[in-house]
């Protein structure tokens, strides 16, 4: 153990008892596990444990000396459930301990790392006379461990291997060149003099071809998550923050209550922040034209995308606009807190009326902290009309997708702007034989249903994941012939959501007379499910019924009454 503890000493971990056995503080989903993971993967000697980095600190996994298989050995990580045992148990608890996630507004304390952030945010946050934010990137330790790992050879590696792929795509090549100079011409990376001065940190960076943008397909990542020879990253450096938004399903719930519905995003959000120029140097890359240029040291000047503080940066400081601006555009304000999803403004209001007020507000708000909010839509089109009067606003021309992440997903949820109904798009990857174990869960991980309004079709595969795990094959065994062939049916059925459609708007307005919420539970020795609907009577007395939410859950192995089932089912 003494070895082990010597291979890690140097990092900080998400649960530095990990050692001592203790109660678990919170169970969290297979869902939230995924949101937290960062890239870095530290291996010691056969026997010894792994490192995996996340937004929590780095977690610990593996055989800790001689372990009785009939007991099973558990770590308390701050928020996090983790089991030192077999993939196959770790991931069948992960399915039976689903649990719903805390929104932001139901957590009522900061861990002391998150408090840590806030205190620097709140005394180093500056703003230019532009009125905009400058703020400090929030590390750790006073002398990140980051900017002595040889950074700088690392990053000159990954350069020269990206230029070997310009060469052989001259077109990829030239989008590349082209968001590199926009970035200088902007002033958000400047040129450095000192290239040769130790101590900084030189970021890697490759592209993710976006072939659905209509525009920019290029989008550069700089990898602030790549370890140095000392084993720790920028990444590892940097504290993560407090969640500061409302979750995705929480804004969408909202949003359907409204009317008129307004949307738009803010053009690079991230960038629209300045970092202090005591830590612009722990942001260098490099960079050439051409190969027979000599290499540049270029510096970011504002908050980069791929480091782990981002998007907190970013949502802290346009929430901090809103309390800095906000006495003088209190419409503007409310929205600011509460109807943003990382950069995409999603709102509503009752009149056409309010719905122009609510844009003046919002955009003179945002422009004094030196933000611009772009693609505006609405499915009134006289709302659209009177806020484009006189002015050049940019308008998004195509339905919106509500994001979540980076991560590609094979469903994904669409609002239609013309019909003002949500549909669904259906991206599966192309099939390739033999089918594993390993490829359905990947594909069945990607499938996005926020609210649970294709209950159904996703409690139906978590159920075969659940089948899959009692079979005991192995991750890149094939499925057997039975599962083979279900798993192809219910893929191959997964087309048909696209008929799917909701309205967004649920009927609900000021005049109404009754609005009940009504909730409905049921189980099986499966598994067990929630479902609210919401019903509504006009002012004409008119009734409308409509889907709110669901929630379903799969069946724990060990074997329970349906009566406990239907109980859980109402939790």
């Amino acid at each position: 153990m003494a070895n082990v503890l010597t291979t890690i000493s140097s990092l900080t971990l998400a649960d530095p008892s990990f050692d001592t056995p203790n109660k678990i503080d919170l169970l969290l989903g297979a869902e939230v596990y995924s949101q937290i993971l960062l890239e870095g993967l530290i291996r010691g000697s056969p026997g010894q444990l792994i490192a995996q980095n996340t937004r929590l600190g780095w977690i610990l996994s593996g055989q800790v000396g001689e372990i009785n298989q009939s007991e099973t050995c558990h770590n308390t990580v701050v928020t996090l459930h983790s089991t030192l045992t077999d993939e196959n148990t770790l991931l069948k608890q992960f399915w039976e301990l689903e649990a719903e996630p805390k929104g932001v507004n139901d957590k009522v304390y900061l861990t002391p790392e998150e408090q840590r952030c806030e205190e620097i945010f709140k005394s180093t946050t500056k703003r230019d006379e532009s009125g905009r934010y400058i703020v400090h990137m929030p590390f750790r330790s006073s002398d990140p461990a980051c900017k002595y790992g040889g950074s700088k050879d690392i990053a000159l590696k990954r350069f020269l291997t990206l230029e070997k792929r310009f060469l052989r795509n001259p077109e990829f090549k030239a989008q590349y060149s082209a968001v590199i100079n926009e970035y200088i011409a902007l002033n958000h990376m400047d040129i450095v003099q000192d290239r040769d001065k130790e101590g900084y940190v030189y970021l890697p960076h490759h592209a993710v071809i976006r072939n659905e943008k209509s525009t920019t397909k290029v989008r550069i990542v700089f990898d602030a998550s790549c370890v140095g020879s000392n084993g720790v990253s920028l990444n590892h450096d940097l504290m993560v923050g407090p969640p500061l938004q409302p979750e995705l399903r929480h804004i969408i719930m909202r949003w359907r209550c409204e009317p008129i519905c307004l949307v738009a995003d803010i053009v690079k959000m991230y960038r629209q922040i300045r970092v202090c120029n005591d830590h612009t140097d722990f942001q260098r890359i490099l960079w050439r034209e051409n190969p027979d240029d000599e290499i540049q040291v270029l510096r970011h000047l504002r908050v980069t995308f791929g480091t782990s503080s981002a998007p907190y940066l970013a949502v802290r400081s346009l929430q901090q606009l809103a309390q800095d601006e906000g006495a003088e555009f209190p419409l503007a304000k409310n929205r600011v807190l509460s109807d943003f999803y990382m950069d995409d403004l999603m709102t509503g209001c009752q009149t056409i009326e309010e719905g122009v007020e609510i844009y003046k507000q919002i955009s003179e708000l945002l422009k004094r902290g030196g933000f611009q909010l772009q693609k505006w839509a609405s499915n009134n089109k006289e709302l659209l009309r009177l806020i484009e009067d006189g002015q050049q606003i940019p308008q998004t021309q195509g339905n919106m997708e509500l994001k979540t992440d980076a991560i590609s997903k094979i469903l994904g949820l669409t609002w239609d702007k013309d019909n003002d109904e949500f549909v669904y798009t259906i991206q599966l990857n192309e099939l390739h034989f033999p089918v594993t174990k390993r490829k359905v869960i990947s594909d069945i991980a990607r499938l996005f249903d926020p609210l649970g309004w294709l209950a159904p079709i996703i409690i139906t595969a978590k159920v075969f994941i659940q089948r899959i795990w009692m079979t005991g094959i192995e991750w890149d065994a094939e499925l057997p012939a039975p599962l083979l062939k279900e798993w192809l049916d219910f893929r191959k059925n997964l087309c048909n959501l696209v008929k799917f459609r909701l309205p967004r708007w649920i009927n609900s307005s000021n005049e109404n007379r009754v609005l009940e919420l009504h909730g409905f539970s049921d189980a099986s020795n499966v598994a067990y499910a929630a479902v609210v609907y919401v019903r509504i009577i006009d002012r004409e007395g008119q009734i409308h019924t409509t889907l709110v939410t669901s929630k379903t859950r799969v069946a724990p192995v060990k074997q329970r009454l349906t009566t406990e089932l239907c109980m859980a089912g109402r939790n």
